[in-house]
């Protein structure tokens, strides 16, 4: 009888149209300290060099696997991937995020000194611009306050689980549009499995969507914000909110991630400790622009 290997790790990265940026990702996946992994590409039918790209891969990297998607929807091509996938623990990676070399490594160790049904990680940015990583910490704050109001959020860039935890859940839901990352790691949390944010190793956040849609500067002014008003610290007007008059309009153009964090905070009234935690992430890079 042929025993088959289960590596620790199964990196699964859906991929569309991603030629350009995918073979940096798997390149990063080369270079990891710790290499009991696999790694699953998952394309949606491409109409670009993708699948050539990865297949440059092949001897280069531990098992490499590429799959084709009849259906261009992530949470279908996240799911074939796993159904696939032979690891112990599965990572599920977008196609333009990058890895530090060590990335594995810590996250191995993470999980060894507990051992944890879900999780995510902290970001770092895909540029060495201080407006960039201003954004990333605020994005960190807001998966970190989801955290401790127990309404967990996740970004689908970086979300792991156990192999037998991806079954309980019952996998991504195709049906949901938006937020199907955070819907993954709430059914999850309702399940009672244990959930955590890992603040290192980090992975790198490509912001190149909301670049390209003119988001970037909205995400950075609602999150700190939002954030503010709702532990109760003062906004100066003047400079953070010119336009506020006495109020701020949440309703108005704040991203759909950000009003669920507000939904939170309005239904649960954290208490007055998670309030004080939150502050004190709030000035953890004060040095920031």
């Amino acid at each position: 009888m042929n025993d088959i290997h289960k590596p620790f790790f199964s990196i699964i990265i859906p991929a569309l149209n991603e030629e350009k940026f995918l073979p940096l990702l798997l390149g990063d996946l080369t270079k990891q300290t710790f290499q009991d992994f696999e790694v699953i590409v998952i394309d949606g039918k491409s109409e670009d060099k993708t699948i050539e790209k990865a297949k440059l891969f092949t001897n280069k990297l531990p098992p490499l696997t590429i799959l084709s998607s009849e259906v261009r929807n992530v949470s279908v091509q996240r799911n074939l991937g796993a159904g696939k996938a032979l690891g112990h623990y599965f990572i599920f990676n977008d196609a333009d995020n990058r890895l530090p070399e060590y990335f594995l490594e810590g996250i191995r160790y993470n999980l060894h000194v507990k051992s944890i049904d879900l999780f995510t990680c902290w970001c770092n940015p895909d540029s060495n611009q201080s407006y960039d990583k201003t954004v990333s910490t605020y994005l960190n704050l807001l998966v970190e306050t989801g955290y401790l109001i127990k309404q967990p959020i996740a970004f689908g860039a970086m979300i792991g689980c156990r192999r037998d935890v991806f079954k309980v859940i019952g996998g991504f839901n195709p049906k949901i549009g938006f937020a199907e990352d955070t819907d993954f790691v709430r059914q999850g949390f309702k399940k009672k499995l244990s959930f955590i944010v890992y603040h290192e190793p980090r992975h790198l956040y490509s912001f190149r969507r909301f670049r390209h849609t003119e988001k970037l500067k909205l995400l950075r002014q609602y999150a700190i914000l939002n954030l503010k008003y709702f532990t109760n610290q003062k906004v100066n007007q003047s400079k953070e909110y010119p336009m506020g008059g006495s109020h701020i309009d949440y309703n108005a153009s704040t991203p759909d991630f950000i009003k669920t964090v507000l939904a939170s905070f309005k239904h649960n009234k954290p208490s007055s400790k998670i309030v004080d935690k939150i502050r004190a992430l709030l000035s953890l890079e004060a040095n920031l622009p």
